[in-house]
């Protein structure tokens, strides 16, 4: 092995299959990171080409105990980028015990990998059978902006959801670990995240309604629509995932053990904004429905500890929503 694969940072990321893993695999391989992409399961159809720009695929399902404890002993991460689990609210409703399994223990399960594999490589250098001393594995975990305040009193509001208690019991895991046993973990709750990809948030709908209302009226057919907005008023902190992923990045190198930092633009903009941008960049008139939703509007906590680092967001909310719609466009 030359000196420059061995100086580079090795890295698993989970999840690697998902929105955010995709973009997380393109960013560290570009940045020459050595990359093992982990996946649940195989999938039946060709592997993308996204996915072979890493240096390793792995398949593991987190729920299980055995099988992350052999991921983890099998790749040596120097770095492990947690993206696995249940990001879905209505699942959760559904199925609150695999949110739970899913983003609870997968992340107990990971965590503990971890910490075996740090007091093995310790064992070692510590008897002198390894050549040098080993830098222990540091982990960023992906929490969620729609976890629920603590401490809960009787008076204050308990979880939203199923998926918000999950995620809330997720980092503190992550915390606890670093707490009791000095894991070098860390943890992230980004705001929405938009961008190009396979994404199933309100954005990446607004785009493929549009790209279909397009394809509809070149070819002289009937256009879908209108399209359900539950209304203009409701608001969102939007961020390009491409942003959220140099964030992890940063986290990974300096951020602090045991603290939570939210990944956000802190700004928050209306649904109504959103449709009046992709009325703006749409080849033809789109249609809307509006409701009257009067549902309160998730408020992220500050970025400012991840811009204490020098982070900040560099891809604005226009060029965001205009590759979202190429990549629609593109998809048919």
């Amino acid at each position: 092995m030359d000196e420059e694969s061995m100086s580079r940072p090795r890295l698993v990321i989970t999840g690697a299959g998902g929105f955010s893993g995709e973009h997380a695999c393109r960013h560290f391989s570009s940045q020459g990171w050595e990359v093992t992409a982990v996946l649940r399961e195989q999938a039946s159809d060709q592997a993308p080409a996204w996915l072979q720009q890493v240096e390793t695929v792995a398949y593991c399902d987190l729920s299980s105990r055995q099988e992350t404890e052999t991921l983890i002993q099998l790749t040596r991460p120097e770095y492990v980028l947690h993206l696995a689990g249940m990001n879905a609210v209505a699942s959760s409703w559904k199925d609150p015990i695999a949110a739970l399994q899913s983003n609870v223990m997968g992340t107990v399960h990971l965590l503990e990998a971890v910490r075996q594999l740090n007091e093995s490589l310790h064992q070692k250098s510590s008897s002198g059978n390894g050549s040098q001393a080993s830098q222990a594995c540091r982990i960023l975990v992906i929490g969620s902006m729609l976890r629920f305040k603590l401490p809960l009193t009787a008076d204050s509001e308990g979880p939203p959801h199923p998926y918000s208690l999950s995620k809330t019991m997720q980092v503190l895991a992550a915390q606890s670990w670093a707490s009791l046993y000095g894991l070098e973990v860390i943890a992230a709750e980004p705001a929405n995240l938009i961008g190009p990809g396979r994404s199933t948030g309100l954005c990446t709908l607004l785009a493929r309604f549009a790209a279909e209302t397009e394809r509809a009226a070149a070819g002289g057919m009937q256009q879908p629509g209108p399209f359900k907005l539950s209304s203009r008023t409701e608001t969102r902190d939007l961020l390009d995932v491409r942003d959220a992923v140099r964030a992890y990045e940063l986290l990974l190198r300096s951020g602090v053990r045991g603290r939570v930092y939210p990944v956000t633009s802190g700004r928050l903009r209306t649904i109504g904004e959103l449709a009046d941008r992709f009325d703006q960049i749409a080849a033809v008139p789109l249609h809307w429905e509006v409701g009257q939703s009067q549902a309160p509007s998730p408020v992220p906590d500050s970025p400012a500890a991840i811009r204490e680092l020098g982070w900040h967001p560099q891809i604005t909310i226009e060029q965001s929503i205009s590759d979202v719609l190429e990549y629609a466009r593109s998809r048919h």
